[in-house]
């Protein structure tokens, strides 16, 4: 990862802010990967930090699909080469169409650029693609404008996933990434809540930045570093029945409970059990983990095999 670079060789040059590194993303890098190889020139990405709403709209910004690291690894798988990474500000917020792509053209020397049909660039997002492409020929470079990748007749973007996560579907948004929905943080000490009832969790201290799915039990795949991924029921949500004010989202290990605490975790989502529900007792509450514990077993025997 190269943070604000100045002199990077001829290359193509792959241009958006990626969150999530979904389907749509993935075609660009596709594309990209193609020229690269017949040009025989590294695959480069040049993306922005902070997300520009939360610089220029900070109450309006999205909560994200993938941090920066996120991105640089599912990317990685791609074959790009060198993920750029450029500091975004209002001074860089109020750069010219013109400007931006002069900047551009000296930092990358680019072969080709490959950009969405709805990227914009420079003040106010004035620069279009067709822009790109005219000071293309002008400044000999190719512009590949790659159109949306639809998906059950809709196209693909970050918004419409964050819209399908906050609502549960967590297949759909699995569609829509093209991988599944993770999770990472550190598993940290919590209230014990479910030990006190028989059913020991992993609390992840997640990423405040990304999306939350709705409130609601999952099941996962949850990993730490140099061990297997180990089955799990996951619980995200404010535990309506033993109610203590805070949002958690707790694992609790269908084979074994392992002592994780400190230890850096990600939890890969794999499907969508339940809403959160408020129950009348206690005893209610342990009936359904039960059912819910019964019902993660045979899925995950279902699709090991």
């Amino acid at each position: 990862m190269i943070h604000n670079p100045t002199a990077i060789g001829p290359c193509v040059l792959v241009l958006g802010m990626f969150d999530g590194v979904h389907r749509g993303h993935q075609e660009l890098l596709m594309q990209g990967g193609e020229r690269a190889q017949k040009l025989k020139v590294p695959l480069v990405v040049s993306t922005f930090e902070p997300h520009p709403m939360e610089v220029l709209f900070p109450d309006k910004a999205p909560k994200r699909l993938t941090t920066l690291q996120e991105r640089a690894e599912i990317m990685a798988g791609y074959g790009v080469d060198a993920l750029c990474v450029d500091t975004f500000t209002r001074s860089v917020a109020g750069t010219e169409p013109r400007d931006f792509l002069d900047s551009m053209v000296r930092t990358y020397r680019p072969k080709c650029v490959v950009c969405g049909y709805n990227y914009t660039f420079g003040a106010r997002g004035a620069g279009k693609p067709e822009d790109m492409t005219a000071y293309g020929l002008e400044h000999g470079f190719e512009t590949l404008v790659v159109p949306p990748v639809e998906i059950a007749g809709e196209s693909v973007s970050s918004t419409r996933i964050r819209r399908e996560l906050e609502a549960g579907h967590i297949r759909m948004a699995s569609r829509l990434l093209g991988h599944a929905y993770t999770l990472e943080g550190v598993i940290e000490d919590g209230k014990h809540l479910g030990r006190t009832i028989g059913f020991p969790t992993a609390n992840l201290h997640y990423d405040p930045a990304k999306v939350l799915p709705a409130y609601g039990v999952y099941l996962a795949y949850l990993t730490c570093e140099g061990s297997r991924a180990r089955e799990s029921v996951v619980n995200i949500g404010c535990h309506p029945t033993l109610p203590d004010g805070t949002v958690t989202v707790e694992a609790h290990m269908l084979q074994e409970h392992a002592d994780l605490y400190g230890q850096k975790a990600v939890l890969t989502l794999m499907d969508f059990v339940r809403g959160e529900k408020r129950f009348d007792s206690k005893e209610d509450l342990v009936a359904q983990i039960e059912k819910d514990k019964d019902y993660a077993m045979a899925w995950f025997e279902q699709h090991s095999r």
